[in-house]
């Protein structure tokens, strides 16, 4: 059985910890917080951002647990600031803290320093400014990848937040998350506006494909994975999974499947199996893949405003 850990950004909300076996989520525990809206695991303990702390200045928190043998979150730390408005996601290493901050449109390494982007986009509302989207180690653990929203361009810098490079993405696209292929030669950008993927490669893109079909209404590509030479993208409104093969770094669709849901804001891949996390529906529902097939199965649970999931070590 794995540990499971399920975000609810509620003010009634927190992390609902679930065992999983057989594509089965059983509840064990829930520790309460407002409004969680990302978190990472790293180690032995999970660090968690929370939408908003302060009702003056709007800025979101930061705080992190020890995870004990039995996977339950103990120890809480203080909340600190992020020193921006609505965090969406953090990258930790080394025991240092980043935080990206969206409306606020800064990269934050939490109680040390913070860098803030300029410029706009070319779509009126949702590129009006700078909006820092995420942020990702690179393979050899010394540079920070930041996306921006806002600019359409994805930021690098240096453990200190120097700035080192800027890789920019087709205009409009909106990108959104990034993540590594396995052997570190590939970045994979995830465009939010455009619903697309940009694959890049040495600091350029060199490819970009659909994440839905023609003719799908309004959608927005959310959340991206890797597991086994295959990609996988959640798109919001076509509320589909995306894959792709990998194929000497470029991808090729394979094919699209209903979440089961509305909103697919999040998923992960736990062995055969993918959990979503449908936030407008308030479900999380589970996938499986079988003889080449990602299929929808009769699981599912009902839950206020599912943002992020996690898995955790074995039980």
């Amino acid at each position: 059985m794995k540990n499971i850990y399920i975000l609810s950004c509620s003010q009634n909300g927190g992390i609902y910890q679930y065992s999983f076996e057989d594509g089965r989520l059983t509840f064990i525990q829930k520790t309460p917080l407002d409004r969680p809206m990302y978190a990472v695991i790293r180690g032995n303990k999970m660090y968690v951002i929370l939408r908003e702390i302060d009702k003056i200045t709007h800025f979101g928190g930061l705080l992190s647990f020890d995870i004990d043998e039995n996977g339950s979150l103990i120890n809480p730390t203080e909340i600190e600031s992020t020193n921006g408005i609505v965090p969406c996601h953090l990258e930790v290493t080394d025991g240092e803290v980043y935080v990206t901050n969206y409306l606020s449109g800064n990269l934050v390494k939490v109680g040390e320093k913070s860098v803030t982007h300029q410029g706009k986009g070319v779509h009126p509302e949702r590129q009006d400014a700078p909006h820092t989207h995420c942020v990702v180690l690179s393979p050899d653990g010394q540079r920070l990848f930041c996306t921006d929203l806002g600019v359409d361009k994805i930021f690098i810098y240096d453990k200190q937040l120097n700035e080192k490079n800027v890789i920019q993405i087709p205009s409009g696209s909106g990108p959104r998350h990034l993540i590594f292929s396995e052997d570190g030669r590939y970045l994979y950008c995830v465009n939010e506006l455009s619903n697309t993927v940009s694959v890049i490669k040495d600091f350029t893109v060199i490819d970009t494909v659909s994440t839905v079909p023609e003719g799908v209404g309004e959608s927005y590509a959310a959340a991206v994975r890797i597991k086994d030479n295959e990609l996988y993208v959640s798109n919001r409104g076509a509320d589909t999974i995306s894959r792709f093969f990998i194929k000497a770094g470029k991808l090729e669709c394979v094919d699209h499947t209903a979440c089961g849901g509305v909103w697919p804001r999040d998923f992960e891949i736990v062995e055969d199996y993918i959990i979503c996390t449908n936030e407008k529906s308030n479900s999380v529902t589970v996938l499986k893949s079988e003889n080449g097939k990602l299929k929808l199965t009769d699981e599912k649970i009902e839950m206020e405003c599912p943002l992020c999931v996690l898995k955790g070590e074995e039980i």
